[in-house]
């Protein structure tokens, strides 16, 4: 068994989960970052050759199995899940009165259920080394219209996460990093807002939270909120 925290980051080629993967990586912890993109993996090892790459589909329960039990026979040991489902899910965006049920239920599919059976997966393997579940949500700001998917996603992951907090506890610790993007095209906001969120991660997988449980951090810029309003 490696000495070294091992951690798993779902989404890990998107600009945030590229930026959580590095940011845990520099505290000489072992990051897999998942992926059904290939060569968006490839670029972030190149980028950063202390992330390592495995192809999967983070929404794919078999895909998720397969990585744990590689895992185990790999490392001996998980030590953190960071659970990163994607800015914008189907149907995100979508008038309330024009929102398809295909994309509403595929959406709670991947904010929702797929963190559920990725847990689940890991819970054993985190039990052993009482580690920690990340969820990092994203969330609509509190003015936007035709967000119905992302709110309802948005809150069940954080019920989620308060609810897998007392069912796990005190073997495992589950916690909630959120966010929310400006409405309006704004990078330098949002590059800043990706660092404070990977930052926020990169210190509730850390051994200085050990006794933290099911905590929910809002991760925003409160000026540069109101200025998008």
């Amino acid at each position: 068994m490696t000495k070294q925290p091992v951690i798993i980051v779902t989404e890990g080629t998107t600009a945030l989960g590229k930026r959580i993967c590095k940011e845990i990586a520099a505290t000489q912890s072992i990051v897999i970052a998942l992926s059904n993109d290939e060569n968006a993996g490839f670029d972030l090892v190149a980028e950063d050759p202390r992330v390592r790459f495995r192809k999967a589909d983070c929404y794919k329960e078999s895909d998720i199995q397969s990585v744990v039990q590689e895992i185990q026979s790999q490392f001996g040991r998980l030590d953190a899940l960071v659970n990163n489902p994607p800015l914008t899910p189907p149907g995100h965006d979508i008038s309330f009165t024009e929102l398809d049920l295909f994309d509403w239920n595929q959406a709670l599919h991947q904010q929702i259920t797929a963190p559920l059976f990725t847990a689940r997966l890991c819970f054993p393997l985190l039990k052993t080394t009482q580690g920690v579940i990340v969820h990092v949500v994203p969330t609509p700001q509190d003015t936007a219209v035709n967000n119905e998917v992302l709110s309802v996603c948005s809150h069940g992951l954080i019920g989620l996460t308060e609810s897998m907090a007392n069912s796990l506890s005190p073997d495992v610790r589950v916690h909630a990093a959120c966010y929310s993007l400006n409405s309006k095209k704004d990078d330098k906001t949002d590059a800043n807002q990706i660092s404070d969120v990977a930052a926020m991660v990169r210190f509730l997988v850390s051994k200085e939270t050990a006794h933290m449980n099911g905590q929910v951090f809002k991760v925003s810029n409160r000026v540069s909120d109101k200025k998008a309003i």
